[in-house]
């Protein structure tokens, strides 16, 4: 998928609106800074470089229409096989705290939706820490359901490890 589209960040009449683009490598420096708003483990430039660069990788990043400050993205990784019925994966999602509640993830994760269904995709599965009520919200709102659970899988920088829940959605 190339291009763009737009989203309003409130739903209000007078919100800015934001920009969907499809990024690749060239975006890792912002990816990265966005990534270590949002994660006490920050993927790095070269991380992010790396993945977008593997076949079936694709992301895409919000940015605020008006001064095009980057306000989230999304990376994801699709494997399709033959004749379809492939899985897909939410590698990272993250909205800059300022603009999160906004709007930026749902229709980021749409987008990438959508472009799952496209290629023949037909579940696709992300990991989400327990304690991150918000982003389970969203995914709950958008069908996913929790299939499993990754006992301390997250690292937190003052605390103890977080169990991650697996969820999956079915896109057919």
């Amino acid at each position: 998928m190339t291009g763009s589209m737009t989203g309003s960040m409130t739903g209000s009449m007078t919100a800015p609106l934001f920009a969907l683009t499809q990024v690749d490598g060239t975006y890792a420096e912002v990816l990265a800074e966005l990534h270590a708003e949002s994660f006490d483990e920050g993927w790095s430039a070269a991380s992010f470089q790396a993945t977008l660069e593997t076949p079936g990788s694709f992301g895409y990043i919000a940015v605020r229409a008006e001064d095009q400050e980057p306000l989230g993205f999304g990376v994801f990784r699709v494997c399709c096989e033959e004749g379809g019925g492939g899985e897909g994966e939410v590698l990272c999602i993250a909205t800059r705290p300022s603009a999160r509640g906004t709007g930026v993830a749902k229709a980021i994760m749409h987008t990438a939706l959508s472009e799952a269904r496209r290629v023949g995709i037909e579940t696709i599965f992300l990991e989400v820490a327990v304690d991150n009520g918000n982003a389970i919200g969203l995914y709950q709102t958008l069908g996913f359901v929790e299939t499993g659970r990754r006992p301390g899988y997250y690292v937190r920088e003052n605390g103890p490890r977080v169990d991650a829940l697996i969820m999956a959605f079915m896109l057919v």
